[in-house]
């Protein structure tokens, strides 16, 4: 577990030390170090995650096989990852580099547009980190292209954010679901895009997930498919949004970032609901990944919030940093499957070549 706490404490140094001065230019370049570092850790793994198995059974299944078998049999960016690797005789390892790039690139430009970047990468870490970046490959990867989209979009520049989440749906088919949570904003300021916004979604979800439609009701919403220390997850969204919810007129959003972080807030307290109404727990936890967002940006802005300056405070700063590594210390030792995660392994210290 050594390793995992060592990334927990690299940010939160980092988040320590960038609440104490302002700025210097040679900041970004630690913080660049940092994401790679991190980047590279979620990549270049090894025989971790509890879906390790699975993936290496996928990429061994396309090694013989023509591209369109990689396309049709996953998530399509993720199929090509695979094949383009297994024609390189690369390996896994590869493919999970490749969409922890797409992960890190997204977390990292929304962590940037906070307060401490810092604090909010660290907040990242215990679960969005490790266990999604690390166990949920091509979710994961999806997950932080729309990061990419909620740092860019803005209300004179909606075109960009759209065409990322439409990336994102080539690696998990259900990011396109977030297109509306997107748009929201737009929606609501400007009500002759409503027709054509709700027009084009229909599409995209056709496109995307009408042939799979059946199965992913059957097995997330219909289903008896529950998924171990769902409500938990749940109720860190909820922390999140009742914080937004309290604090959301001195957390610095203007009234477009607001009214797409309110979109996911009130999607958090739904979970709520659907975890008892629905019979399954697995489609709540999977959609709930989607709303992690909301804690890395609320929570990192909180020490801020309560701020009579521009200085965030300290007791509330320490707060966040003793709940990020409470959550992380409870996950690694009590997790019922987080023996899957450990001991951490690289590709480059195991005995498996790269290549």
């Amino acid at each position: 577990m050594i390793p995992y706490w060592i990334l927990f404490v690299i940010w939160m140094l980092g988040a320590i030390h960038f609440s104490r001065r302002q700025s210097r230019p040679y900041d970004s370049l630690f913080y660049s170090l940092a994401v790679l570092a991190t980047t590279l850790m979620i990549g270049l793994r090894y025989e971790v995650g509890g879906d390790w198995v699975n993936y290496l059974e996928f990429y061994d299944a396309v090694l013989f096989q023509p591209l369109s078998y990689a396309l049709t049999q996953t998530d399509p960016a993720y199929g090509l990852l695979n094949w383009a690797s297994a024609r390189l005789n690369f390996g896994l390892w590869f493919v999970d580099l490749g969409c922890a790039i797409f992960f890190m690139i997204g977390v990292a430009r929304l962590s940037s547009r906070q307060p401490n970047p810092w604090l909010s990468n660290l907040i990242a870490v215990p679960y969005l980190v490790i266990v999604v970046g690390m166990g949920f490959t091509r979710q994961a990867a999806a997950i932080g292209i729309l990061c990419w989209a909620l740092a860019d979009i803005r209300r004179d520049r909606i075109l960009f954010p759209i065409l990322l989440v439409g990336l994102a749906a080539l690696f998990h088919k259900t990011a396109i679901l977030f297109l509306p949570i997107l748009l929201v904003p737009v929606f609501s300021s400007n009500f002759v895009l409503t027709i054509p916004g709700i027009i084009g979604f229909v599409f995209l979800f056709n496109l995307f997930l009408g042939s799979s439609s059946d199965h992913l009701i059957t097995t997330y919403a219909t289903g008896n498919y529950d998924s171990q220390g769902a409500g938990i997850r749940v109720a860190m969204n909820v922390l999140a949004a009742i914080a937004f919810v309290a604090f959301r007129d001195k957390m610095g959003f203007d009234k477009f970032s607001r009214s797409l972080w309110m979109t996911l807030t009130v999607l958090a307290f739904f979970s709520v609901v659907a975890l008892f109404v629905l019979p399954s727990s697995s489609g709540i936890d999977r959609i709930s990944m989607f709303i992690i967002p909301l804690q890395i940006v609320v929570l990192s802005r909180l020490p801020y919030a309560l701020s009579v300056n521009s200085r965030p405070v300290p007791s509330v700063l320490l707060g966040v940093i003793l709940y990020s590594a409470s959550v992380q210390f409870v996950w690694l030792n009590f997790a019922d499957n987080g023996w899957a995660w450990k001991p951490y392994q690289s590709i480059i210290t195991s005995d498996q070549t790269i290549g």
